[in-house]
């Protein structure tokens, strides 16, 4: 059994050797505070019994037998499962999954091939901002996306004090992920205040994401995230120095699929001064396979049995 709890979402599927089948969702607010019970619902409706479980999950894990999750009020034991089961960070079976992703569901952005063997930083842009280092089967998962946001340039330290005045501690997840787009939208329509307002129970990534291209204030919030996760992303290239690559993953980062290779990306990337040449040298790809961390978790639960 293979399991993915999100800040929106959770997700199951059977392993059958690396293949996924029996694929099941639920919305993670449904779920709270336990999932263990829809889980073991969900396993009492398959055919054969699952012999072992890896459960990701969208947060710190310091005991991979026991979580609590604050920005989804979820707590879960892996005893509560009635099975071998062991709990990882999601961006942990993110990059154990990148090695069986097909050629088809990797986007080069820019830079040379991936390095065999080299350091490989994941993020994961979904509903928050994830972060790994992996190096072969040996993955460091981290909280970086929690680490202090850096604005550029005027217009962002504008947004700087924007969010500061809203949260107090600004982090990159509060510019990098799809709950950022609600307050980067509403600080994008102060200098475009024409801009009309988003719909009634329409998701704000959704609104800027289908409007960019027409609508000034969703443009801004757009480049705003794109500047955002450009820098970070080089960041954490230079901080590691990735041969291996830069990998992309989450639902809203397949989302960006149509400007992450543009200039704004690249440049937010590239421009590091002196060092600009070598953060052009490092790789940056683009996951398309959404079920990466189950593949990832996969290979973590069939070393349990």
């Amino acid at each position: 059994m293979v399991a993915d709890i999100g800040g929106t979402t959770i997700r199951v599927a059977l392993d059958r050797g690396g293949r996924l089948s029996d694929l099941a969702r639920a919305p993670s607010a449904s779920v709270e505070p336990d999932p263990a019970p829809w889980l073991r619902r969900w396993a009492q409706g398959l055919a054969e019994r699952p012999r072992a479980a890896c459960i990701s999950v969208a947060g710190p894990v310091r005991d991979p037998q026991q979580v609590e999750l604050t920005n989804v009020r979820l707590r879960l034991r892996c005893e509560d499962l009635g099975l071998p089961a062991r709990l990882v960070n999601d961006l942990h079976a993110a990059a154990m999954g990148l090695p069986l992703v097909e050629a088809a569901q990797r986007l080069h952005l820019g830079g040379p091939p991936p390095q065999d063997g080299g350091p490989v930083g994941v993020l994961g842009v979904g509903t928050g901002l994830g972060q790994a280092l992996a190096c072969g089967d040996q993955v460091l998962p981290g909280e970086g996306g929690h680490g202090a946001y850096a604005p550029g340039d005027e217009l962002e330290q504008g947004l700087h004090r924007f969010l500061q005045q809203r949260h107090g501690y600004v982090d990159w997840e509060h510019v990098c992920s799809g709950s950022a787009f609600g307050d980067l939208l509403e600080f994008s329509r102060i200098r475009h205040p024409d801009s009309p307002p988003i719909e009634p129970g329409v998701a704000a990534a959704a609104w800027v994401l289908e409007r960019a291209e027409r609508d000034p204030a969703c443009a801004l919030a757009l480049q705003l995230q794109l500047a955002a996760l450009g820098r970070e992303a080089g960041n954490m290239a230079l901080r590691h120095l990735t041969t291996g690559g830069i990998w992309l993953v989450g639902g809203v980062a397949a989302r960006l699929r149509p400007w992450l290779g543009g200039p704004t990306f690249r440049s937010a990337f590239e421009q590091r001064g002196r060092f600009s040449e070598l953060a052009a040298s490092v790789p940056r790809i683009l996951v398309l396979d959404e079920e990466v961390g189950l593949r990832g978790a996969g290979r973590i639960a069939r070393a349990l049995v």
